[in-house]
């Protein structure tokens, strides 16, 4: 039977130097990245718990998919199991997004610091401001294919105790279940990447205005 993988991380976060403020800009600019990520500090926290799960789950989900219909306690025990942290993970998925959404907030401290800015430094922190927001958009696209996992990965532990099951059906679910972990995947790796290029940016502005001082 096709394996089915369960494997994540989002492991890319903001990533904020020490900076010598030497204007009014910066020290706005640092204090609304830093506000950003100290709420993202949950989120943080839960990822690494996510992941932990994750690796507890595939290791039981493995051991499940050894054993036969005929082994009906202990396969039932072992479903209950994955059940349990299936509902752990939804558990931390769901306070990870409540983290994302206070630090998100923060994006609109750029708008005071854009308005008070000279021409060359607008259009920077606009860019810095605009690539931030896609950053958020981007997590919640995440959190959404995530769930759409968690879905499809509760329908199969479910098939697996049922009577009845058959294993075209079983291996039909298995290999939609793998398909929707690729799109998982691909919205982190399109997350990370995104928080690549706001610290990019970042770096740049801070550079930018450090040579206009």
């Amino acid at each position: 039977m096709k394996k089915c993988v369960m494997g994540l991380a989002l492991s890319v976060s903001l990533i904020l130097s020490g900076c010598s403020f030497g204007s009014t800009t910066e020290k706005q600019l640092s204090d609304a990245l830093n506000n950003m990520n100290s709420a993202e500090k949950q989120y943080r926290s839960e990822q690494s718990k996510l992941v932990e799960l994750e690796k507890s789950e595939q290791q039981l989900f493995d051991e499940v998919m050894k054993l036969t219909q005929e082994q009906k306690e202990e396969l039932g025990k072992k479903v209950s199991e994955l059940d349990e942290l299936l509902l752990e993970r939804i558990s931390h998925l769901e306070k990870e997004e409540e983290s994302m959404a206070t630090a998100r907030k923060a994006v609109e401290d750029f708008n005071p610091i854009i308005e008070k800015a000279e021409d060359a430094e607008k259009k920077r922190i606009e860019e810095l401001k605009k690539v931030v927001s896609n950053r958020y958009e981007l997590h919640s696209a995440f959190v959404e294919e995530y769930e759409k996992l968690t879905e499809l990965q509760k329908e199969l532990y479910d098939m697996l105790i049922a009577e009845g099951t058959e294993l075209p059906d079983l291996k039909e679910l298995v290999a939609r279940v793998n398909t929707q972990n690729e799109k998982v995947q691909a919205a982190i790796t399109e997350f990370n990447e995104a928080t690549g290029t706001v610290n990019d940016k970042k770096d740049e502005l801070f550079a930018s205005l450090e040579e206009a001082e």
